[in-house]
């Protein structure tokens, strides 16, 4: 290869990888102060989201438990997108430093081989989401301000687990996933809709009504969106 294209090819590399380190900092960035947003609203003492959904609910004339419940999609949001933005830090970094690449290399190695097809991931951020949803364990969280905020960052390291599985994922078996944690919340809401008493003892029973209609409505409203998004994937290919 002739000097003059030799060069020309390492310039285009170099401004390829230029332009890639620039939009993987910017979205790094980007899902840092998402993720940051929501951590200082679920993850601090003071709780601010708690006053918003309080306030909320009073305007809305429905219980605080019908929102409160979204805290805990929100601390799993909290917890995929900061795994999700240091994982794009670590994608520019290893552009620029070798060390980086070494490090993202060996965390990619070990994610293959202890992470089968993301199956432990999932498994174990499933267990920590039905744990602190078993009645006895959320009742005594609502009472005891250390385990409730043990249960908060439990649920927001089950995003992280989350996150870690998408990455030995494929699109559409992210879909498959997301529509299933759906479906399986469909049917507690369903249940909580229909069960003659009050199953968590911090609910009354027409607050777990609401908040099993709420359940079940939310899901509706996935299927919504991802359902369609999914058989035209599914059509493409």
């Amino acid at each position: 290869m002739p000097a003059q294209a030799r060069r020309e090819l390492v310039v285009s590399r170099f401004q390829t990888d230029q332009e890639f380190v620039r939009w993987a900092t910017t979205r790094g960035i980007i899902l840092l102060i998402v993720s940051s947003i929501l951590i200082i609203a679920m993850l601090t003492p003071i709780e601010p989201i708690d006053y918003l959904f309080f306030a909320l609910s009073s305007w809305l004339n429905v219980a605080p438990e019908v929102l409160l419940m979204v805290s805990d999609v929100l601390l799993l949001l909290a917890g995929y997108t900061l795994a999700a933005s240091l994982r794009t830090f670590l994608s520019a970094g290893r552009m620029i430093s070798s060390n980086l690449s070494d490090a993202s290399s060996l965390l990619s190695s070990v994610n293959r081989t202890v992470n089968w097809r993301g199956m432990p991931s999932l498994a174990a951020a499933l267990l920590i989401i039905v744990f602190w949803h078993l009645p006895w364990i959320l009742d005594q969280a609502l009472l005891q301000f250390q385990l409730h905020w043990i249960m908060h960052v439990s649920v927001f390291f089950a995003g992280v687990l989350i996150y870690v599985a998408f990455t030995r994922l494929t699109l559409g078996q992210r879909l498959l996933t997301y529509l299933l944690g759906c479906k399986a919340m469909a049917i507690f809401g369903a249940y909580l809709l229909v069960a003659p008493v009050a199953i968590y003892g911090s609910y009354p029973a027409p607050q777990q009504v609401e908040a099993g209609a709420a359940m079940v409505a939310m899901c509706v409203a996935s299927d919504a969106t991802i359902i369609p998004l999914w058989i035209r994937r599914y059509f493409q290919h």
